[in-house]
């Protein structure tokens, strides 16, 4: 009996164990500490007492001629702006200011650092994330002095875990990591997402005297204004490069910016995400929302929220990766005062990076002329009874006739982007190149028209997508497609075929084997359409992360200039500049969110001069004059879609959403408009815009260093005043305006 009752409880012991290792240190437990030992058990909330810090125990730990860095025992900093007349950036609120604050949001305001964290041993039944904060998680905070600087480390007591937050000051600009080798994870509490300095310039609505607002990074910049009431209570949220493919559901936003700012009267700052901008979130949070502050702050993301699916019939559920993402997270400040405290100022340093850090130069016309970007759309394929069948809408005979009739009326240069030229037209079996589409007149009509374009001093670039596959030789499916992070294939279906996301890794190989291709036709380039949206991939054998496939995405680019001499790319994604050589369809519209209310150009004032850009095609326009007027507000070159034949042919193909592009009926207009378009930007080109500003309710300048000033009027009637007068609808260029 002894010996049963022996064997029994070892068996129950064994089988303890054993449920112990599956419910808690599965693929999804918390991971062995690199000494081999156990997991640490959880810290136990009652054995730490609360640290208190003296908010007045700042120190100078560096400065320069234009800045002062000070920081306190808690591990708050406060930047003095010296040409400002030492105005002080702070990331702690004075919150005495307000009497209802209590409670979390009072001790969150209070605190340098937010950090989301999740238990990983509740990870195979769901996750709940939550929030904590210097005081609530006990957190013992060490200063150490450093180069330029200091080295803050913050020990969340309560949770077991640290991390490192490095302060430097440069030349002119501070800088903030959170270098990766610094975060330690000690029990099964794990990071999912920390807010640097989260109240940082943090204001309430009295503490505005004139004007400001916070600067967001949607679409080429919106800002939410400080000073009036706000009707909508609710923060603007913007995904840094938008939603990652890879992880489903994940909320996205219209964002090519990796920068926000801040204006206070005659101060202002821009933050720059130099590093972990594809996993960032930038998060402005409008007075009555929560507390009385305006306050806008960086969400560094190191673990995906995601719904893991454990049934083909749906069922699943929510937790976070297992994996931490392994990058440092580094942002810069940089810091206006007077004249240059808006976002037209924020944008020049802005500018100053682009130039520092991504080797931008400035542009250098090889003609006076202002370039015309015209995208001629060969044709496509719609459905036919027993297999697709071609629709050509401009053959390259076609084109060469639209070209020499553009010259003709005093058009050129023009850069030729020519969609839909392949074998089946537009969506064709890209990114296998195949022959030209012997429709439109096949190889040696390519060729052909490719002569003519150079002969008469145009640029010819075909248009290409490598970021989307179908099954073919060079494209295999099981070995090529991007996986989510639920280890399925998204795609998607045209004309009764599965269409894949291709990896940027398989998109690079794929180019790589078949630029020779082009190469041998003689054009001067490709126009990349599809770069703009980056993605990670969960393929077992070729994980990478977003900051990986923007590397392939700049190696395919540099081989495409290096090979054929220039390349393109479409709307404008920040991690695209330096590596592309013009940006086609840039937006230049609304950002249409109900909180950041007003876009503003901080995009095109922080590029004009150091690449081309242009806005919508010409004629494909929801407001008419209105878009027109906004593209020579904004420094863009004029662009147009056109084919020879009538669009209405195309209502059964890929190329349905051209509505009015036939060049008999264009011609003209285009004409007209470019001449004008020309007169205005051509001698600007390569001029930087120094500032933008509303002189009055819908008239705007843009100023260039040259002296030059256009003035555009969107009103209904003329407008006259502040030394200019403008027609209604219409713009005016002068120059050596003061004021």
């Amino acid at each position: 009996m002894v010996r049963r009752a022996a064997t029994g409880m070892l068996i129950a012991a064994v089988l303890a164990v054993a449920v112990y290792i599956v419910v808690f240190g599965g693929p999804f437990g918390p991971a062995a500490p690199e000494n081999g030992g156990e997991p640490a058990a959880a810290a136990n909330p009652a054995s730490f007492a609360r640290m208190e810090y003296e908010p007045a125990s700042y120190r100078v730990v560096a400065e320069n001629s234009k800045l002062e860095l000070h920081v306190n025992d808690a591990g708050h900093i406060r930047v003095f702006d010296k040409p400002g007349g030492r105005f002080v950036w702070q990331s702690d609120p004075d919150t005495s200011k307000e009497r209802d604050l209590r409670g979390i949001w009072k001790s969150n305001a209070d605190s340098p650092f937010l950090l989301d964290y999740a238990d990983s041993s509740k990870q195979t039944t769901g996750v709940l994330i939550q929030t904590a904060n210097l005081s609530d998680a006990k957190t013992k905070t060490t200063v150490e002095p450093a180069a330029g600087g200091a080295n803050i480390t913050f020990d969340l007591q309560t949770l077991g875990i640290e991390f490192k937050t490095e302060i430097r000051l440069k030349d002119d600009y501070v800088e903030v990591t959170i270098p990766d080798s610094g975060i330690v994870e000690k029990t099964a509490k794990q990071v999912v997402s920390i807010w640097p300095f989260p109240f940082f310039g943090a204001a309430q609505k009295g503490d505005i005297e004139q004007d400001g607002y916070m600067l967001v990074p949607l679409e080429m910049g919106a800002i939410v204004p400080m000073k009036q009431e706000h009707q909508l209570l609710s923060r603007v949220s913007a995904k840094l490069y938008g939603s990652d493919r890879a992880i489903p559901g994940q909320p996205g936003s219209n964002s090519i910016i990796p920068a926000f700012g801040m204006k206070r009267d005659s101060h202002s700052f821009v933050a720059i995400v130099e590093e972990g901008e594809y996993t960032s979130t930038v998060h402005a949070t409008p007075a009555g929302l929560y507390t009385s502050y305006h306050w806008i702050a960086p969400q560094f993301v190191y673990r995906n929220e995601y719904f893991r699916q454990t049934s083909k019939l749906g069922a699943g559920y929510k937790t976070v990766e297992k994996t931490r993402t392994a990058d440092n997270r580094r942002i810069r400040y940089y810091f206006q005062s007077g004249d240059q405290a808006d976002y037209a100022g924020m944008a020049a340093d802005y500018r100053n990076y682009l130039i520092e850090s991504e080797g931008m130069n400035r542009i250098k016309p090889v003609s006076e002329a202002l370039p015309l970007l015209l995208t001629l759309y060969g044709g496509a394929e719609e459905k036919g009874l027993f297999s697709p069948r071609f629709v050509p809408a401009t053959t390259f005979s076609q084109g060469g006739d639209i070209l020499q009739g553009l010259h003709r009326a005093g058009i050129g240069p023009i850069h030729v982007l020519y969609a839909g030229w392949s074998a089946g037209g537009d969506r064709s079996v890209l990114p296998e190149v195949s022959p030209a589409e012997k429709e439109l007149g096949g190889n040696q009509g390519l060729t052909a028209f490719i002569r003519e374009a150079q002969r008469l001093g145009d640029r010819v670039y075909l248009q290409a997508d490598y970021t989307r596959s179908r099954q073919n030789d060079s494209f295999v499916v099981s070995r090529d497609a991007m996986k989510d992070i639920n280890n399925k294939a998204p795609f998607s279906k045209w004309l009764g075929e599965n269409e894949y996301v291709n990896p940027a890794a398989v998109a690079l190989r794929l180019f790589g084997e078949q630029v020779g291709k082009y190469e041998a036709l003689g054009i001067d380039g490709l126009s990349f359409t599809g770069l703009e949206s980056v993605y990670s991939d969960y393929r077992a054998s070729h994980r990478a992360s977003r900051a990986d496939a923007v590397a392939d995405y700049r190696k395919l680019l540099a081989l495409a200039k290096e090979r054929l001499g220039s390349a393109g790319t479409s709307e404008g994604s920040g991690y695209l500049l330096g590596s592309t050589d013009f940006i086609q369809r840039l937006p230049l519209g609304a950002s249409y969110d109900l909180v950041a209310t007003k876009s503003v150009p901080f995009l095109p004032v922080a590029i004009h001069g150091l690449v081309d850009y242009s806005g919508g095609w010409g004629n494909m326009r929801e407001t008419g004059t209105s878009e027109r007027l906004r593209s020579i507000e904004f420094g863009a070159l004029p662009q147009y879609l056109l084919t020879y034949e009538d669009p209405v042919t195309l209502r059964k193909t890929s190329g349905e959403f051209i509505l009015s592009s036939k060049y008999d009926e264009w011609k003209e207009t285009i004409a007209t408009e470019y001449k004008r378009w020309n007169e205005a930007l051509g001698p600007v080109r390569s001029v930087f815009i120094t500032d933008h500003r509303e002189l009055a309710p819908g008239v705007f300048e843009t100023r260039y260093e040259n002296g030059t000033s256009i003035v555009v009027n969107y009103n209904d009637t003329p407008y006259a005043g502040k030394g200019v007068s403008v027609l209604a609808q219409n713009f005016a260029v002068y120059s050596g305006l003061g004021g």
